[in-house]
């Protein structure tokens, strides 16, 4: 009986535990973001491709997920993807220049989608214009034909004399989006995204333009290198031409 008592005991001490360290491994607060000099040290010795100078701020898109903009030794405008997982943050990528990419952090819930750039100054960007646009589509099933209107948003974004931004979905993309994520995710969870975006169905873009309001190809901030490191879904965002864009008559 003692015995027995004592089994209870350890086993249900053991269950404690267990369940401490896993909340203290997975969910606990996370601890204060490492200092600039730390954060250069990692980068660098990870990808020391990146060989960054100078960091120029710490973005924190919630308390676990934080974007870091930098300048290189070469003078190229990076941004680095930080996230607090196991216990520590994670260096999760990195991209040696700054054109817009789309951070999922929560691939089923574009409420957590966020827009990260680091413009090269000698690009000459004022403002940028981000899109989703969904192209027509028309198709028959079952003899019931179906037309699928052009639908296309759009969000105008000030540089401000500042590089880097990050700037989440508009609620209206993400009321717009949430009823295809639904309905693709019931259909095919593990495809939807690898086959709704590359089908061009639905897509993000961009056009950058300068103070006189004329479209700008931004030389400096595109065809850089990328880290990855673990799970992460970063997308790359389409740089536009305004022939592609369509105005109302």
């Amino acid at each position: 009986m003692i015995k027995q008592k004592f089994l209870i005991f350890v086993g249900s001490a053991v269950l404690v535990l267990s369940a401490v360290m896993i909340y203290w491994f997975y969910f606990s607060k996370p601890d204060s973001f490492p200092a600039d000099e730390q954060l250069m040290e990692e980068i660098n010795h990870v990808f020391p491709e990146a060989a960054v100078n100078i960091i120029q701020d710490t973005v924190s898109m919630d308390e676990r997920h934080v974007v870091v903009p930098f300048i290189s030794k070469e003078d190229d405008y990076g941004v680095t993807y930080w996230a607090w997982q196991k216990h520590k943050w994670q260096l999760l990528a990195i991209d040696t220049t700054g054109e817009p990419r789309l951070w999922k952090i929560d691939i089923k819930d574009p409420s957590t989608f966020y827009m990260v750039w680091n413009i090269h100054p000698g690009d000459q960007v004022d403002y940028m214009k981000f899109f989703i646009i969904r192209d027509r589509g028309y198709h028959v099933t079952e003899g019931i034909e179906t037309y699928n209107p052009r639908v296309q948003m759009e969000k105008k974004v000030p540089l401000e004399g500042k590089s880097y931004g990050v700037l989440p979905l508009p609620d209206e993309w993400v009321s717009f989006m949430n009823p295809f994520i639904k309905v693709g995710s019931a259909q095919q969870p593990s495809l939807f995204f690898n086959d709704f975006f590359p089908e061009r169905e639905m897509f993000f873009g961009w056009i950058p333009y300068d103070k006189l309001d004329k479209q700008r190809f931004p030389e400096g901030s595109v065809n850089g290198n990328r880290y990855f490191n673990g799970d992460v879904d970063i997308d790359f965002i389409s740089i536009l031409n305004e022939a592609e864009i369509e105005s109302p008559r």
